[in-house]
């Protein structure tokens, strides 16, 4: 008697929690999103529509890669060094994010010429830098406690800086029902042994997963404000095993919260992402799965199929700065004339420039990156932005662009 009455009052709380989300989504959203004032008589007809008329002319963008791997310099540390989970939990223990200004971060966003913001909210790793209710393994469960991305958020919309939202869908390391590796070569670092919380046993098993994924995009759709888009990674992994992720169902999802949001998905998980993104290069990623085993003929036929369909449309190249995507000591920010060159060489593509940068440890932004950036808008002010090739830009696209080439390591696609 007594579980029966429990769980009535259970599912009445969880009811209760639900329209209240909705009640409270509902009150937020009920006028154009705030990047989209001007935009307001488009915005009527179509929201996607307004939402790529903005991005069309944003031009250039901030990408921030930070996580609790910010002592190893290495976002892919867990999986190259094979670290077991629970000691990756205790560096997360000790990570200081007193750096971490999201007031700073816009502020050198506005000064560098850069018109949105792409932040990465929960990388391979699978921590959630948001107060997350979907696990424990988040930047408020920790010591850091701290929800990055309504700090951000908020700032943004102070601001009038439109924000995306990384999401690692296609890697994460530490679900318990993610993919195997057997089924993607990426998907688990290489222990000597699974671990007991490796729980995936059947394809059955990976709805779990899913639904813990839909479960994060809802919050991050609807505790936020308005989002730009989100910027699904990695492509790979989803392409080799598409019939268990279900990629439409998480577009559709976003959609029915945020109708005017942008996704952005590389190259392309199914052809019908909204912008094609290349990351320091254009062109179809099939070239980098040359092998002859069934996952890489699957995913070459695949992205090419996807590259096909998203080829003619608005593009953004990922680029960066400091030759990788997270900060290193070993490393330096590029100088204004090497970031200037890959902003020309997205512009002759018709493609928009996101510059990624990776704050320190502690999320403070390194000095030279914020001199360097700063430069990089000062020479924009000055001379504009370069002009976009719109002529030819599909013949480039076609023999395929290589925009950035100071990454040291390349990482999955």
């Amino acid at each position: 008697m007594y579980s029966q009455v429990y769980r009535f009052i259970q599912h009445i709380t969880l009811l209760l929690l639900f329209t209240y989300s909705i009640s409270a989504y509902t009150q937020q959203h009920d006028t154009i999103p705030y990047f989209l004032k001007d935009k307001s008589r488009l915005y009527a007809k179509s929201p996607k529509k307004a939402t790529l008329a903005w991005y069309n002319e944003a031009r250039l963008g901030m990408f921030i890669h930070w996580g609790v791997w910010g002592k190893y310099h290495a976002a892919w540390a867990m999986f190259n060094q094979k670290i077991p989970f629970e000691d990756y939990q205790k560096t997360a223990l000790s990570v200081d994010a007193s750096g971490f200004n999201a007031n700073e971060i816009v502020k050198l966003a506005e000064e560098s010429g850069m018109r949105y913001i792409t932040f990465v909210a929960k990388h391979h790793d699978g921590f959630s830098l948001w107060d997350t209710k979907a696990s424990d393994w988040n930047s408020m469960k920790y010591p850091m406690h701290r929800d990055f991305v309504a700090e951000l958020a908020k700032v943004c919309q102070e601001r009038n800086m439109p924000l995306f939202i990384y999401y690692s869908i296609g890697i994460d390391w530490v679900h318990p029902y993610f993919l195997p590796k057997e089924k993607y070569f990426s998907a688990r670092p290489a222990y000597p042994q699974n671990p007991d919380y490796f729980k995936y046993s059947t394809p059955e098993d990976f709805e779990k997963y899913r639904a813990f994924c839909k479960q994060q995009l809802v919050e991050l759709c609807t505790r936020y404000g308005s989002v730009a888009g989100f910027w699904f990674d990695t492509l790979g992994g989803v392409l080799a095993n598409d019939e268990l992720f279900k990629i439409q169902e998480f577009y559709d999802l976003i959609h029915r919260y945020q109708p005017h949001a942008l996704i952005l998905f590389k190259t392309g998980a199914s052809g019908k992402e909204d912008v094609l993104v290349g990351e320091r290069e254009l062109r179809s990623i099939s070239m980098h799965y040359s092998g002859n085993t069934p996952e890489q003929i699957h995913i070459r036929k695949l992205s090419d199929m996807a590259w096909k369909k998203n080829f003619k449309k608005k593009a953004e190249i990922a680029v960066t700065s400091q030759g990788s995507w997270e900060w290193s000591p070993k490393n330096s920010c590029q100088n204004v004339d090497a970031l200037w060159q890959m902003l020309v060489g997205a512009a002759n593509n018709n493609a928009n420039l996101l510059l990624n940068f990776g704050p320190k440890p502690d999320g403070s932004i390194p000095d030279d990156v914020a001199k360097n950036f700063k430069q990089l808008g000062e020479r924009i002010r000055k001379e504009g932005y370069p002009a976009l090739n719109v002529k030819d830009y599909l013949k480039l696209r076609q023999n395929g662009a290589t925009i950035d080439k100071n990454e040291e390591k390349k990482t999955a696609r």
